[in-house]
């Protein structure tokens, strides 16, 4: 039997289309083949590939993992992975141009992830981000800070499209990223 490397460098060194079939029997997330695997790594390799050959179908295969791994962890851990897969859709979105509709390069799918992600408003952000003592700030609304400047952080990517425009209280935010903590 294959080791768990063996089998993570034997699915990375086949064919997308063959990977594709192989997700296709399995459960993200559980053992393959009765041995535990590194679902985590295979989803960050399969989005370096995706990015170093600007290659849809494999980040297709990593955006397929990293949800996954969403619908499986505890919501800190499923934030990185969002993180993670938005963070691909950006760099193909500023690499390849925008496509409304595709799965991949459709900006407004990272565009409802923020509004997700930002449960604070834009006023609240700011009064927050303006206090002397950041100490004095409530630790679960530091968080919400971090994370939505992390999600700003990846919509700055595709500044350029035309999801500000269609969107235009993205703008504020966009401004506020500097200060944020």
């Amino acid at each position: 039997m294959e080791t768990t490397r063996d089998l993570l460098d034997a699915v990375l060194e086949s064919p997308v289309k063959e990977v594709g079939a192989w997700l296709d029997r399995l459960t993200i997330g559980e053992p393959v083949g009765g041995e535990r695997f590194n679902w985590e790594v295979f989803a960050f390799t399969a989005a370096a590939r995706a990015g170093e050959e600007r290659s849809l179908p494999w980040a297709r295969i990593a955006l397929r993992v990293y949800e996954g791994l969403v619908n499986r962890s505890p919501v800190r851990i499923a934030h990185s992975f969002w993180l993670s897969g938005m963070n691909l859709r950006a760099r193909l979105i500023a690499e390849l141009g925008a496509q409304a509709g595709d799965s991949v390069l459709d900006p407004e799918i990272i565009a409802a992830w923020f509004q997700r992600v930002a449960t604070l408003s834009v006023e609240e952000a700011v009064r927050l981000s303006s206090s002397t003592d950041l100490r004095t700030v409530p630790h679960d609304k530091l968080l919400a800070l971090r994370d939505i400047k992390n999600a700003l952080n990846i919509l700055a990517q595709i500044a350029e499209t035309d999801v500000v425009r269609k969107h235009p209280e993205l703008c504020g935010w966009l401004e506020l990223r500097s200060q944020l903590p």
